[in-house]
C-alpha cells in the first residue's frame, strides 16, 4: 500500500502547483513471456505508471524535476518496486552569437522494494556536466559525469563510477551525418561478501536471495576496480524528408583482465547487478529506421548484434554445475525492436498533449553458461499525458 500512497500524494500536489509546474502521467501496461531471463521461462503481465514533475524558474536557465516510476507485477507482486528521482539541469549559451553550450545537472534516486527483495534497494547521486562547440566544419562534446550508488542492504557492493566522453558530430550536403566518439570509464567497489561451504544450491531462478540464505560461512574481499573504454562510430543518413536509418559499430575493451565481481545470478528489470556493463569486453552492431508516417505517426524498427566476452565470471554448464566447468563465461546476444507512436496536440489549458505507443522487443541470449541462455518477447502499449 506505500506505493499506492505516495502515489496518491504526488497527484495531489500536481493538482495543487500545476499553475507552475509543467508536469507527464504515463500508465503502460506490458506482457513479458520470460519475466527473470531465465531457460526455464516464466511470464507475468507488469503496469507500470509513471509521473513528472518540472520547474523552471522565469527567466532562468535552471529546472527542477521529479520522475518517479511505479512497477507491479500481475502474479509476482512481492516483486513490486518504485523508482524516485529529484534533480535540477542547468544550460547555458556562450561564445560568438551563443553558438556554444554549456550543460550541467544532477539529480539523487531512491529505488524502494518490498521486503523480500530489498537487497535490490539503493541511494544514488549522479552529476554530470558537458560541454558543446559549434566549430562550424562540426560539433564538439566533452564531458564528465560521476556515480554514486550506495546498496542499502549489500553496503559492500557500493560503487563509485567516473565517465569521460569526447565527441565529434559532422553533417554534410548529402543529408549524411558521421558521429565518432570514445568513453572512458573507472569503477571502484566499497568490497564484496562472497560465500564458502555451502548446504544446498546456488543457482536458479531467484537464485540470489538462495544464494544468501543457502550457505553457511561468509568471508569479506575487496574488489578490484575495473576500468573500461569504448569507441564509437555512427553513420546516419536522410533517405528522404520521412525517412532516415543509421547504422553503428561499438566496441568496449576492458584494461581490467582479472576482478573477483561476479554478476548476480537473479534478473530484476535491468538492475546493473544482473549485468554489470563494466564486467564484459564487447563488439556489437545496430541500426535503427525511423519512418515518419501520415498523420504524424512514427514508425521506429532496430536491432543490435552483440558479442560479450566476460572477464572473470564462470560459465556454468548445466542446472547441476555449481563450479563453473564452462570456462569464461561468452555471450553472443541479438535483440530486436519495433515501436509505433502518435502524438496529439490538444493545447488547452489543461492538457497540452496525448501521446500514444506500442512497442515491441524480442532478445536471444545465447551462452555458454546454462543460467544466461534465454530467449524473452515483451510487448506493451501506454499513454502519456502532458499537461
Amino acid at each position: 500500500m506505500t506505493y499506492f500512497r505516495i502515489f496518491a500524494l504526488l497527484l495531489f500536489s500536481w493538482h495543487f502547483v500545476q499553475a507552475q509546474f509543467t508536469s507527464s502521467l504515463d500508465v503502460s501496461t506490458w506482457y513479458d513471456d520470460n519475466v527473470y531471463r531465465s531457460p526455464e521461462p516464466e511470464q507475468d503481465i507488469l503496469q507500470d505508471i509513471s509521473i513528472g514533475l518540472n520547474y523552471t524558474p522565469d527567466k532562468s536557465a535552471m529546472n527542477y524535476f521529479y520522475n518517479g516510476s511505479f512497477l507491479l507485477y500481475r502474479n509476482a507482486n512481492t516483486r513490486n518496486f518504485s523508482l524516485h528521482s529529484f534533480g535540477l539541469s542547468y544550460n547555458k549559451s556562450f561564445g560568438n552569437e551563443d553558438q556554444n553550450d554549456f550543460y550541467f545537472g544532477g539529480n539523487w534516486t531512491m529505488r524502494l522494494n518490498g521486503d523480500d527483495y530489498n537487497y535490490y534497494d539503493y541511494n544514488q547521486l549522479y552529476l554530470y556536466a558537458n560541454f558543446r562547440f559549434d566549430l562550424d566544419w562540426a560539433f564538439l562534446r566533452a564531458g564528465y559525469n560521476y556515480r554514486y550508488r550506495g546498496y542499502t542492504n549489500i553496503p559492500d557492493l557500493t560503487n563509485y563510477r567516473h565517465y569521460l566522453f569526447v565527441q565529434a558530430n559532422k553533417s554534410f550536403e548529402t543529408r549524411t551525418t558521421i558521429i565518432l566518439e570514445t568513453d572512458l570509464g573507472y569503477k571502484s567497489f566499497a568490497g564484496q561478501e562472497t560465500i564458502s561451504g555451502s548446504s544446498g544450491g546456488g543457482h536458479g531462478r531467484g537464485r540470489m536471495s538462495d544464494y544468501y540464505s543457502e550457505y553457511s560461512a561468509t568471508e569479506y574481499n575487496e574488489i578490484p576496480s575495473l576500468s573500461q573504454v569504448v569507441l564509437l562510430a555512427r553513420v546516419s543518413q536522410s533517405v528522404t524528408d520521412k525517412v532516415g536509418i543509421y547504422v553503428q559499430y561499438r566496441t568496449q575493451l576492458s584494461p581490467t583482465k582479472q576482478t573477483s565481481f561476479v554478476n548476480a545470478g537473479d534478473y530484476f528489470q535491468d538492475e546493473e547487478l544482473f549485468d554489470d556493463p563494466f564486467s564484459y569486453e564487447a563488439q556489437s552492431y545496430s541500426s535503427q529506421l525511423t519512418w515518419v508516417l501520415p498523420w504524424s505517426a512514427r514508425l521506429q524498427i532496430g536491432g543490435v548484434m552483440e558479442n560479450k566476452q566476460y572477464i572473470s565470471e564462470q560459465a556454468f554448464t548445466s542446472a547441476e554445475d555449481t563450479v563453473g566447468l564452462g570456462g569464461n563465461r561468452v555471450d553472443d546476444r541479438q535483440s530486436y525492436f519495433i515501436n509505433l507512436s502518435k502524438t496529439l496536440r490538444i493545447d488547452k489549458k489543461w492538457m497540452e498533449s496525448l501521446h500514444f505507443y506500442l512497442n515491441y522487443n524480442y532478445i536471444w541470449n545465447r551462452s555458454n553458461s546454462y543460467w544466461y541462455d534465454y530467449k524473452n518477447a515483451v510487448i506493451g502499449a501506454g499513454v502519456n499525458w502532458s499537461f
